[in-house]
């Protein structure tokens, strides 16, 4: 099984369960398939369906609450997976909204349902490219891919991360160093992929 945690607006096709909260505007794809329409893609082309849009201007413009759609609900602190069952576990721009005890708790429970080829997938904003194109161009909005918006109690970002600290955080629950991959982001993010030591 492969798991897409955090969905939000990106709904993967190629084999995942997509996951995310419990939340009024978050569907289960068998109540809503128009959803699953609108936010199909694959992981190869994650932003696809976002294609049509300027990236940096929509960010700038804030986030735009809108219905969501997911197969299963669950979150880092309850991933609904038997132990061992994960081939894959991919989540984009999410970890981040953790507070270091709750990322701490998620790690384990990534590692719980993992299974021994299991592979972790995360990306989150790069704490230390953002603030050297804030101060290069003064542009607010690497201050808010920075420190999350602000229009709900899920946007607001408890962690900040350079690759060596996200990396260490990751090994210290047991996986093997993390190895980079390209980021689907039009703003600096890091992007990384660990497997079970």
């Amino acid at each position: 099984m492969k798991l897409h945690l955090s969905s939000g607006s990106v709904y993967l096709t190629d084999g995942y369960l997509n996951v995310d909260l419990p939340r009024p505007r978050v569907w289960l794809a068998t109540e809503r398939p128009d959803l699953v329409d609108r936010y199909a893609t694959t992981s190869d082309d994650y932003y696809g369906r976002h294609r049509d849009h300027d990236a940096i201007a929509a960010f700038r413009a804030g986030p735009n609450l809108c219905e969501y759609v997911a197969d299963a609900y669950g979150s880092w602190g309850c991933i609904p997976a038997r132990d061992g069952t994960v081939a894959e576990l991919l989540a984009r721009q999410s970890f981040e909204h953790l507070a270091l005890r709750d990322a701490h708790n998620a790690l384990d429970e990534a590692r719980r349902v993992l299974d021994k080829d299991g592979v972790l997938r995360l990306s989150v904003p790069d704490h230390d490219a953002t603030l050297h194109a804030f101060i290069a161009t003064q542009d607010l909005v690497y201050l808010r891919h920075l420190l999350g918006p602000r229009n709900s109690p899920e946007g607001f970002h408890l962690m900040s991360f350079n690759r060596h600290s996200l990396d260490t955080l990751v090994q210290a629950h047991g996986f093997a160093p993390g190895v980079d991959e390209p980021s689907p982001h039009a703003y600096p993010s890091l992007c990384l992929r660990w497997t079970l030591r």
